[in-house]
């Protein structure tokens, strides 16, 4: 069992607040379910969604694009700041790097939305970062 940090004042953010239940319950479900990786880039079905959830995720994809991608070709989710509220330490920037690395689309995702947290490791991540970083 993975155990995740998932913010209490989620409740208060203002975004967070005008969804309905459905969207805030993927929100929650995205953030914390088997599937997601240390990059919060992960393929999933819409089927396993709707099993889980009870509903798809066209039902609130358009609630949740400002925080959270479908990428329907690829079944691929994105919780755009996943890692950068997850990330403590270089072995977690690792492990999220190392879960990406095997497919271009995601990498590519994962390392233009973070770079910033990723410069914070810089030094550490050697041999796991592209020439020119």
């Amino acid at each position: 069992m993975t155990y995740r940090k998932f913010d209490t004042c989620t409740w208060r953010d203002p975004w967070f607040e005008l969804l309905n239940k459905d969207a805030k319950l993927a929100f929650v479900y995205f953030w914390t379910n088997d599937y997601c990786n240390s990059a919060g880039i992960y393929e999933i079905s819409d089927k396993r969604i709707t099993f889980d959830l009870g509903y798809g995720i066209d039902t609130v994809s358009e609630d949740l694009k400002e925080k959270v991608i479908w990428y329907p070709e690829e079944s691929t989710i994105w919780v755009k700041n996943f890692f950068v509220h997850q990330c403590q330490n270089h072995t977690f920037a690792i492990s999220a790097l190392n879960s990406v690395k095997s497919d271009r689309f995601k990498y590519d995702i994962f390392l233009n939305y973070n770079i910033n947290k990723l410069k914070e490791y810089k030094d550490k991540l050697n041999g796991h970062l592209p020439d020119g970083f």
